[in-house]
Parts: structure tokens; sequence; C-alpha cells
């Protein structure tokens, strides 16, 4: 991490604490970051208002700031008769933060400056995960040769985030489903090898975290984002702020028991909302009836490739595919009485449907809203916005930098 940026943000300095004066100033510079991350350009009234400080006060931190080269004087505003403001930013390249998405089938590797804007990003990386070790030197290789190609020193990359599917301990740095070593956390592992600090969290949260900061959002402050992918699972937000649990597990709504039908889920429990409701589901359904002899224009691409990939559903919603809108309709209905219970439960002001089969669109939006009304008390989902991602496949490698950025600079606010 840039050594100003480690001044900055150190709780001690030689294994002793701060005082209270000078961690009062890291408190107010963080809340100038997170302004500047919401409204871009500031000025030092704007400051002293909103922190509720001198502008004396303000004018000295953002001196100090722009003398650490984390902010810049980009102009002036007029504030009256004569008079003009310098206006602040912050400064796009003082540090930057890695995004590393690993997904089914691929990986998604992007560079956030420290403004929030993506420098660069490389996507669809072909990744097919094969024994834990062998995979996870793949993973080092392909983030070595990111960072060989974008030609940043790597002293001004601040830390790694790491998105992956599973139970993710993010207090540990462990993974308990894959990436699994009885030797160290992957999270030791990785920093080890890519010499930097590394941070892991669940995709789903990920994807709630890019939604909620760049996503299909007014100015609601509780939401729920679903993850709608070849499994499922829910980011919660409360008072904006991400909710992880004890353990981080928080969110998994997938394995709530909601079916008697004899189905074992990933998990290795019976019954779950997964095993009804997710991109598995629908494959699992639609693959099935047309064994039974239903026609679909999958039927030539199941032959060809002896199994169906989310991309196969989504072409096959465009060409108007009676079987798949059929089953997408079964599907929205089993998820429609899980998110019932969310809303009974939470009682959120919106809802983002994201993950990839958010792109079905209104197929999928119809009838989950009409079994969302059926299963849910009236009282309360009338206060719910029900949307769809518009951020779609993004909203994952957004969310894994932001987090990564958020996490470092202490600007992310964790309900348990």
């Amino acid at each position: 991490m840039p050594t100003h940026t480690i001044r900055l943000f150190n709780e001690s300095k030689n294994g002793k604490e701060l005082s209270s004066v000078v961690h009062k100033d890291i408190n107010l510079k963080r809340k100038i970051f997170s302004m500047m991350s919401e409204k871009t350009e500031l000025t030092v009234n704007d400051i002293a208002e909103a922190l509720n400080i001198s502008t004396p006060k303000a004018g000295e931190l953002l001196s100090v700031l722009v003398k650490e080269k984390l902010i810049r004087e980009t102009g002036k505003r007029s504030t009256g008769p004569g008079r003009k403001a310098s206006l602040y930013i912050l400064r796009h390249d003082s540090c930057y933060f890695l995004g590393v998405e690993i997904k089914k089938y691929k990986i998604n590797i992007g560079l956030m400056g420290f403004d929030k804007r993506v420098v660069k990003s490389k996507l669809d990386i072909p990744f097919l995960y094969q024994e834990a070790g062998e995979s996870l030197k793949e993973i080092v290789q392909i983030i070595n040769n990111f960072l060989a190609e974008i030609k940043i020193d790597r002293d001004k990359i601040a830390g790694v985030g790491i998105s992956v599917a599973g139970r993710i301990n993010v207090r540990t740095g462990e993974i308990l489903t894959v990436y699994h070593f009885s030797d160290a956390p992957i999270k030791a592992i990785l920093e080890k090898e890519l010499e930097m600090p590394v941070y892991l969290d669940n995709d789903s949260r990920t994807i709630a975290y890019g939604e909620f900061h760049f996503g299909n959002r007014k100015r609601e402050k509780e939401v729920l984002v679903m993850n709608l992918d070849y499994g499922m699972a829910i980011g919660i937000f409360v008072q904006g702020k991400p909710v992880y649990g004890a353990s981080g597990y928080a969110g998994e709504l997938s394995h709530i028991p909601l079916f008697n039908n004899e189905k074992i889920c990933f998990c290795g429990k019976k019954g779950c909302l997964e095993t009804e409701a997710s991109g598995y589901a629908l494959i699992e359904k639609i693959t099935e009836a047309m064994k039974a002899g239903s026609n679909s224009i999958l039927k030539r691409v199941l032959d060809k490739k002896k199994f169906l990939e989310i991309e196969d559903i989504l072409h096959a919603v465009e060409k108007g595919d009676n079987l798949t809108l059929q089953t997408i309709s079964t599907i929205a209905e089993n998820l429609g009485r899980g998110l019932a219970i969310t809303i009974n439960i939470f009682n959120p002001e919106l809802i983002i449907i994201g993950g990839g089969l958010s792109a079905i669109g209104e197929p999928l939006l119809l009838p989950l809203k009409t079994a969302i009304i059926h299963h849910s008390l009236n009282l309360v989902n009338n206060d719910t916005r029900i949307v769809l991602s518009n951020l779609h496949y993004r909203a994952g490698l957004l969310g894994c930098c932001l987090l990564v950025r958020d996490k470092i600079l202490g600007l992310l606010q964790v309900v348990h």
C-alpha cells in the first residue's frame, strides 16, 4: 500500500496508540473521502458544514490531503458577488485497488482508481476449477499477467479483493467450500504470493455492493439484492450498511427449506429454495422436460454440448422459446415465495434482482412480482420497489473493487 496512505489510516504507530486528536482527524479525513465518493466536487465550506467543524479546520484538513496527494484542486465555484471557492476532488491516481471475480467458468479482473473509476478491466478470462492447489496457481498467474499488462507500479496498488462463490469467513480469510487448505487460510497464501493485502468476500455480497453503489437504486437505504445465477443468495443493507452476520454468512436465503421435493441441495439438505428457484433448477427443469418429449430450440444445444449454460437460456428467451419461458415463470413463482419471506422479515424499500438470470427481463420479473404479492403481507410489500439490475454481469467486479477500497480506507461500516 502506498506509504502516504498507510500513514493516514494506520490506527497505531510503532505499536503505540495514536492520540485522540490524531485519531479524530483520521476519522474526519475518512468522512471527507466518503463525501467526495458520493458528491465528487466539494468546497471548504461544504466540508465544514457537513462535518460541523470550523472553516479553518476544514481548510487545514484539505491542505493536508492535497500534500498527501490524495485529493486535488480542480477549479472554482462562484459563492457570491466577486467570491469564488476552490473545488476539490479525489485524485484518480493516488492509489489503486484490484478486484478479482472468480466465476464458474471464467475470471474477471479490474483495477479501480482512488476516485472509484475503473482504470482497466479484463473480462471472461477462461478458467475452469480443477484441483484446489493447481487452480490457485492459475489464479495467481492470471493476476500477475494482468498486473504486467497494465504497467502500474505495484506499490501503488493498496490491496486485492477476491470474490468467489461459497461460504467465506471474512474474519479468518477462509473459504470453507473450495480453496480450503489445512496449512493456512487462502488469504494468507495469496498475500504471500502477491505481496499485497488480500480481502476475501462472497460473490453475492460483492454483487450486492456493486448494485447498491453503482446500480438501479435511488435514495433507498433498506435494500435487498438478489444474486440470481446458477445458485442464489441475497445481500442485505440496513441503513445503507451491508449486513455480514456473526461470521460473514448472512444472506443464505437459498438454503431455506421451502419445498418438500426430496431434492438434495449442494448444502446437503433437502428441499432448499435453491433446488426450485435457481439457475441450476431452471436448467434441470428444461433438460428434464426435453427428455420427456417437450420441444425447444435448446434441444440442439444440449445434443451438441451435453449441458446447458445460462447464456443458452438467455438466447432461448430472445428467440421466444415456449418451454424456456414457461419454465422461467415456474422458477419466478418459486423465487417469489422465498422473497416474500424476506419482505415480511426485513420490510425493505427496494429489492434489486441481479446476477446472470436478471438479464431475462420482464418474463422473470412479472411472475416474480405476482408471487410476492400472493405470498407476502400487503401492508408490508406496498412499501417495496422491485427492480431488475441495470448492471448485470458488471456488478460483481465493480463491487469487488469498491469493497476492497472501502475496507482499506475504513469507509465500510458493517452490521453484524
